[in-house]
């Protein structure tokens, strides 16, 4: 079965492609998510974590402000140094 979103992103006509609406309505395609899309139900223990851990999150976007800051005074002073070179070397000229 081809899918119908795929071919409709892909600028193809569902005609040309040989897709029947009527048919793939009556299936149910239309109606139930893919398999990879459902929820697997486990008994989950209490206390377990479950994925999302909002600190965690918290202390990593922290984190990477922190890095990125980093990055942006060093990416300066570098620029800082290039001009300084630049305008030594123009003088010497």
């Amino acid at each position: 079965m081809y899918s119908i979103k795929a071919l409709a992103m892909a600028g193809a006509d569902y005609m040309e492609c040989g897709i029947d609406l009527h048919v793939w309505e009556e299936t149910g395609d239309s109606t139930h998510p893919p398999p990879y899309l459902l929820l697997v139900h486990e008994n989950i223990p209490a206390g377990a974590k479950t994925g999302y851990d909002k600190q965690n999150a918290i202390e990593e976007r922290a984190k990477a402000k922190g890095m990125l800051q980093e990055w942006a005074k060093d990416v300066a002073a570098m620029n800082r140094r290039t001009t300084v070179l630049q305008s030594e070397f123009r003088n010497k000229r």
